[in-house]
């Protein structure tokens, strides 16, 4: 039977990095820092969904931010992020709630796979998720505490965990196996430059947490993956290559 590629549900890929750089990194969700790198429209990679964002913590893009331009952006892509919260940020925070909130507008008329930042602000996300609730949002690299983590898991939310976080006991007491991926949380100055690491150390960490194999954890992560995508009706605009993954990871669970 074919294997399952890794899925990095949360990676920063400098696009101008060419195709060829980018074929063995398995699938990829690829997140940016402001919507003028979402103004990639060029790329065909198989295996790696682009998309549209506006971190928290990039003055640049939140104080430039045009929800008209950003929804024209995010109708092309079944991918929004990297948003979010920081208060570590330098950016005003009422700032970034006015481009949070209308982000999160705009996703509950144009469902999609959304990747969300809360470092030091996840009880504000949270907040800001009943306010506006959205389809099957993901929490990336979540830092939150176990209540605030009982409460987002209340709140439809999965979690894309990386390694920095992948040991925290929370997420086996308090999030179900359904709600979990994973990732590299890879940047652009990380070595090999610009190319996302595996995640492989990663589904090793969150196997050991739920006590069953990595082959279990990349099957759950893909499975979870298509109930995000259900969620949000964007499978039509991801590459072919996934629709294909997502078969056979519902054909392995059998």
């Amino acid at each position: 039977m074919k294997l399952l590629p890794s899925l990095d549900a949360h990676a920063h890929i400098d696009p101008r990095r060419n195709s060829n750089e980018l074929m063995d990194t398995g699938a990829v969700l690829a997140m940016t820092l402001s919507p003028a790198e979402g103004e990639v429209d060029n790329r065909n990679e198989p295996h790696i969904v682009w998309r549209v964002g506006c971190h928290p913590r990039f003055a640049k893009a939140q104080e430039s931010f045009v929800a008209e331009k950003f929804r024209s952006l995010a109708e092309k892509t079944a991918l929004v992020g990297e948003i979010g919260l920081d208060t570590g940020s330098r950016v005003p925070l009422e700032t970034q709630l006015q481009t949070f909130r209308q982000i999160l507008e705009i996703l509950t008329d144009l469902p999609r796979i959304a990747s969300i930042h809360s470092y030091r602000a996840t009880g504000l996300a949270l907040k800001e998720l009943r306010r506006r609730p959205i389809a099957a949002p993901i929490l990336h690299g979540w830092t939150g505490s176990a209540a605030e983590t009982s409460e987002a898991v209340s709140l439809g939310c999965y979690f894309s965990i990386h390694s920095a976080v992948a040991r925290q006991s929370k997420f086996r007491t308090r999030v179900p196996l359904e709600r979990i991926l994973v990732e590299s949380d890879h940047g652009y100055n990380d070595p090999p430059a610009a190319i996302p690491l595996r995640v492989g150390w990663v589904e090793h960490l969150v196997a050991q947490q739920y006590g069953l194999g990595v082959k279990d954890i990349r099957r759950a992560a893909w499975q979870n993956f298509g109930t995000v995508i259900q969620k949000t009706g964007t499978l039509g605009l991801l590459p072919e290559v996934f629709a294909s993954n997502l078969a056979l990871a519902a054909r392995s669970a059998l």
